[in-house]
């Protein structure tokens, strides 16, 4: 049997004669419960904002990309398809082209960001769930056919393809050709119908205009030429896992980039937001734990009694110590628990109810997703710092009082 234990618990459980003494228990319960739900809350908050941006990006951001380590562009067959595709956990590959160019409807007219694929490109971006109107493909009715975003659609009203109204005009610089404002010889140009728009965030919605890579490939004079290679994974977690492959089997002539690499700048912001939240709850939960120190010492004036009894008893002063040790203990126990289910439930309420709304956003509500890592961080924490409030000053506390007690007759 664990008696400090079983003396704590019947201390934490018995009425004090002070009431201060049970006022500030309370408090004490009551500012880890907050702090901890608080922080289950707020980093929740955190991962739903930051898989909600990744997935925003995800979709024409795949989760690899190779690139030459020299130079913008290489022959499609300088890379074994075949053998990339054949690696565990690679789903689908697409040859891309990426290309500043001139789109121009009517009076209206654009700078935008071309981004030649492969047909199987479309599936990789599931543009099917991204599109406002029309539909996700690369051919219209008379021949190809561009897929832009919904903010480039808006501005150049280009209507969709009817076979009958005045069609999109690409402008692009040719490769190797000086650009001049008086040299149209140093732009290729093609006509084209619009096949539908899309939508996944602002940035992509005013930039990007989708073409057959094919199609790039000749608008832009790069024969058989392409930018970059994208893979999209069947399972996103295995993405340094199989960037290492990669490199391994490609060699130093190769760039190979997870998309958190490619934008390691957001997904760091990402993270160090979240890191500093969490300090600043933890400063709190901190500052909370002097409500511990003052319980407990408040209720140690109140038992010195027990405490002579308990030594006189043959009660050692470790086992006096334990016995206050696991009072603190119980308090930051029961405070942090509380605090969990506090949290896991307003975040299973605004995952199931969406409480808390945005406005003109992506989505109707404040995306929450609970991570079990953080659950386990912010117990070691809680508890961390609740031993750190206990053991701290109660060697020095109980250390007096176990003296006076033993220096009485």
């Amino acid at each position: 049997m664990n008696l400090p234990l079983l003396f704590a618990r019947r201390y934490f459980l018995a009425p004090r004669s002070r009431n201060a003494v049970n006022v500030i228990t309370g408090i004490s319960i009551g500012v880890f419960a907050v702090v901890t739900a608080a922080m289950v809350i707020v980093l929740s908050t955190f991962n739903g904002i930051a898989g909600l941006v990744d997935s925003m990006y995800s979709a024409l951001d795949q989760d690899v990309t190779i690139t030459p380590a020299e130079g913008k562009s290489f022959p499609r067959e300088a890379l074994d398809v075949d053998a990339i595709a054949a690696l565990p956990g690679v789903e689908r590959t697409s040859f891309i082209i990426e290309e500043n160019i001139l789109l121009r409807h009517g009076d209206q007219q654009a700078v935008a960001k071309l981004k030649g694929v492969e047909p199987g490109y479309l599936a990789m971006a599931r543009m099917d769930e991204h599109m406002v109107f029309g539909s996700p493909r690369l051919t219209g009715r008379s021949g190809p056919a561009a897929l832009l975003g919904i903010g480039l659609q808006v501005d150049l009203d280009v209507p969709l393809d009817d076979g009958v109204m005045e069609p999109l005009i690409i402008s692009a610089p040719i490769r190797g050709r000086r650009l001049s404002t008086w040299q149209q010889r140093a732009f290729e140009h093609v006509e084209l119908a619009m096949s539908g728009a899309w939508s996944m965030n602002t940035e992509y919605d005013q930039r990007y205009v989708l073409l057959d890579l094919d199609l790039a490939a000749d608008l832009l004079h790069y024969d058989s030429l392409v930018g970059a290679l994208e893979i999209q994974l069947a399972d996103r977690g295995g993405m340094d896992r199989t960037a290492k492959a990669l490199r391994a089997m490609l060699g130093p002539g190769w760039v190979v980039k997870t998309r958190p690499e490619k934008n390691a700048l957001m997904y760091r912001t990402n993270r160090l937001e979240k890191l500093f939240t969490f300090m600043v709850l933890v400063f709190i939960a901190l500052i909370g734990a002097f409500n511990v120190i003052a319980s407990l010492t408040m209720m140690m004036l109140e038992k010195r009694r027990d405490m002579r009894t308990l030594t006189a008893l043959g009660a050692t002063p470790r086992m006096v110590r334990h016995v206050f040790l696991h009072e603190g203990l119980l308090i930051v126990g029961i405070g942090m628990v509380m605090g969990l289910v506090l949290g896991l439930g307003v975040c299973w309420t605004q995952q199931s109810f969406g409480l808390v709304t945005l406005e003109g956003s992506v989505v109707d509500h404040y995306p929450v997703t609970v991570l079990p890592l953080d659950l386990l961080a912010i117990a070691a924490t809680m508890l961390g710092i609740g031993l750190l409030a206990v053991r701290v000053p109660l060697r020095a506390l109980q250390r007096r009082f176990l003296q006076a007690t033993a220096a009485r007759p």
